[in-house]
């Protein structure tokens, strides 16, 4: 697959022309990314053709550090371009711009993330994967709600501020360690809800048993998780990450956006390192409790049928119901409610609902089901 190569545009309106190894990019340069519930979106935009607006042409990519394959909704490279692929084909992007950079050679897998976009409650037209940025140092910045990109290389890691990201793949991996040994965890911003995920999190010393606490969406499945605070605390380098709450997965072990968003992350691709500023210095790492409707979720239509309703939850209390199907939060559609709802700081979630064709509305009072 061809990667993505980053020009500085001003370069480009001179008519000059420069190969994507020669490009340079000496002062960080701030992309036109936002952020929505801890996800950074950045905007691509097809070269306009005549009388045409930027809106019409322009794609929101997700960016997933977790993500080893770029991917496109048909739907949304229709709305920009005109052209039908068929899911599973690849499209061949043109030269794009985002903000005061071009990006050329662009290659996307067809795949249908409608799902994924009312699981978020906002447009996801397509995920842009971790190695589109290979070619320069890549920051995540969480405080600042920022992405930004400068040429060069990061020094040797020193386990202090710089550490290897090598792993079992091209991705980005990290030594976490726990109490009794370490462990190479996925960073993983496209798990922006998520804390500390692991396999097996039964055998792990925790407060209280793990319980399940909710689900996951995936391209092909709901992964329901269970979720328990560690009793020990958790180190990466010298950062102490106070008590985490885990949460159980069968598959790949994430560092998640929970965790990340404490730092400033910059990603050196080509030499398999990252370098992590700690964004409080003085401030303690801990994690609120996991404060969750109890609802286990499908996106269907433009809603979210239940699938399952957890014990001993907000949603159990309400008397919501297997089956129902959840057209509204607070008022907002799903498909478009906005990013701004902060569960850990909600203390009701209304509901609008159809259950046996009758619509209802229900309140849930929330509450930590892991303290």
């Amino acid at each position: 697959m061809k990667r993505i190569a980053i020009l500085i545009i001003a370069l480009l309106v001179t008519g000059k022309s420069l190969a994507p190894a020669a490009a340079q990019i000496e002062t960080p340069v701030t992309l036109p990314a936002e952020v929505c519930r801890g996800y950074f979106f950045l905007p691509v935009t097809l070269e306009l053709r005549d009388g045409e607006d930027a809106a019409d042409r322009t794609l929101w990519f997700l960016y997933d550090t977790g993500a080893s394959a770029t991917f496109v909704d048909p739907d949304s490279l229709e709305r920009v371009s005109g052209q039908r692929l068929s899911r599973n084909a690849r499209a061949n992007f043109g030269p794009l711009t985002s903000g005061e950079l071009r990006i050329t050679g662009l290659q996307a897998r067809i795949r249908d993330l409608d799902h994924l976009s009312i699981a978020l409650g906002r447009q996801i037209d397509g995920i842009l994967e971790y190695g589109a940025f290979d070619d320069v140092l890549l920051t995540l910045d969480y405080a600042a709600g920022e992405m930004r990109v400068v040429s060069g290389e990061l020094p040797r890691p020193d386990g202090e501020t710089v550490f290897d990201a090598n792993g079992p793949d091209t991705r980005p991996w990290l030594r976490v360690d726990f109490p009794n040994g370490s462990r190479r965890l996925l960073i993983d911003s496209g798990a922006a809800l998520s804390p500390i995920v692991l396999r097996r999190i039964e055998r792990y010393d925790t407060v209280s048993p793990p319980r399940a606490t909710g689900a996951a969406v995936r391209f092909a499945e709901i992964e329901q998780r269970a979720s328990a605070r560690l009793s020990d605390s958790l180190w990466i380098g010298g950062h102490e990450l106070e008590q985490p709450v885990i949460q159980s997965t069968p598959e790949t072990e994430i560092l998640g956006g929970a965790v990340m968003r404490h730092f400033t992350w910059t990603f050196d691709q080509r030499h398999e390192r990252v370098r992590i500023i700690r964004n409080d210095p003085d401030t303690p790492i801990r994690f609120e409790p996991l404060v969750t409707h109890g609802l286990v979720l499908v996106p269907e239509g433009d809603g979210m049928r239940v699938a399952a309703v957890i014990a001993n939850s907000p949603a159990f209390d309400a008397g919501v119901e297997t089956g129902d199907f959840i057209t509204h939060f607070n008022g907002n559609a799903m498909r478009t409610r906005n990013c701004d709802f902060d569960q850990d700081a909600a203390t009701t979630l209304d509901l609008s609902l159809i259950r046996n064709g009758q619509a209802m509305e229900l309140t849930l009072a929330l509450y930590a089901l892991v303290e």
